[in-house]
């Protein structure tokens, strides 16, 4: 099942996607992460086509935290070396994270305002996992069983800002926090359960086209750190509440500076990123 929440001539509305099939469920009083277990399908209109005025919103009511991670090694070692650095053993001994802001979500299908701080605008393709039951000191075991479901995210960043910031030694700050997209759709984890491998490994793929163009393709089945160790990690000495995003960190392959400037170019004013995943659906937006 993947559940959304779109506004359809204004008014807020949650919508699922059962079976190939679209149902609007009007707006919701239950709690959100309640609504696949509670709702009986054959009650509600299936709408697959409609003429209406229809907006994305961003997929779940509130986003309480996002914790972005850095877990692909691909990535990590090629962003690396087009910086001149080699990789760190710490990176193998701890998942490592930085918070990212709450307060600029962008749903799909909306424009991105341009950051007037920066002339190195790049997109990072990435997959969160979305916390549906809260928990502390969580087990890697007892892990996917917090997790509601996954969407895409597109976590912008001013590059050339974000080098000065990391010059300093603290981690990214302004260079993050200006913009994050989130997808369509969180498809919940009973869909996706036959992708996930022995070791907690998700089989799914995700590409990144900008203005048509294919940038980026990759698969969350190469993360280092799983998301279950993610979840395992995050959890230690502090509660996960429901709302919190757990991401994957960039995708190989998945950003501009990963890739080279040389070749692709940074993002500029009319630029339109799209992702797209079999399985997790879609995240496009403008750059205006």
């Amino acid at each position: 099942m993947k559940i959304g929440r779109m506004a359809i001539n204004g008014t807020e509305n949650t919508i699922i996607i059962n079976d190939g099939k679209r149902y609007i469920l009007g707006k919701q009083d239950a709690d959100f992460f309640s609504i696949p277990s509670s709702i009986h399908i054959p009650e509600h209109k299936n709408d697959s086509k409609s003429n209406k005025e229809e907006q994305f919103l961003i997929p779940l009511p509130s986003v309480t935290s996002i914790r972005d991670f850095y877990t692909f090694e691909e990535h990590v070692r090629r962003a690396r070396e087009r910086r001149g650095l080699e990789m760190v053993n710490e990176w193998y001994e701890i998942p490592v994270y930085y918070y990212s802001g709450t307060s600029m979500l962008y749903p799909s299908e909306s424009s991105v305002p341009y950051p007037d701080f920066t002339k190195q605008l790049d997109y990072e393709m990435e997959v969160a996992a979305v916390i549906g039951r809260e928990g502390i000191n969580i087990s890697e075991n007892e892990a996917m069983s917090h997790v509601f479901g996954f969407t895409l995210m597109n976590d912008w960043s001013a590059r050339d800002l974000q080098r000065k910031e990391m010059a300093v030694g603290l981690g990214p700050s302004k260079s993050k926090d200006f913009a994050t997209s989130i997808g369509q759709y969180i498809t919940t984890t009973d869909e996706i359960e036959g992708l996930i491998d022995n070791e907690g490994r998700l089989n799914i793929g995700v590409e990144c086209y900008v203005n048509g163009r294919r940038y980026s393709s990759g698969n969350l089945i190469d993360m280092f750190w799983t998301f279950r160790k993610l979840i395992a990690w995050a959890s230690k000495g502090t509660m996960l509440r429901k709302g919190d995003l757990i991401m994957s960190g960039t995708i190989s392959t998945g950003c501009i500076l990963e890739l080279g400037a040389e070749n692709y170019n940074w993002l500029k004013k009319g630029d339109t990123v799209s992702m797209r995943s079999s399985m997790l659906g879609e995240l496009n937006n403008k750059v205006v």
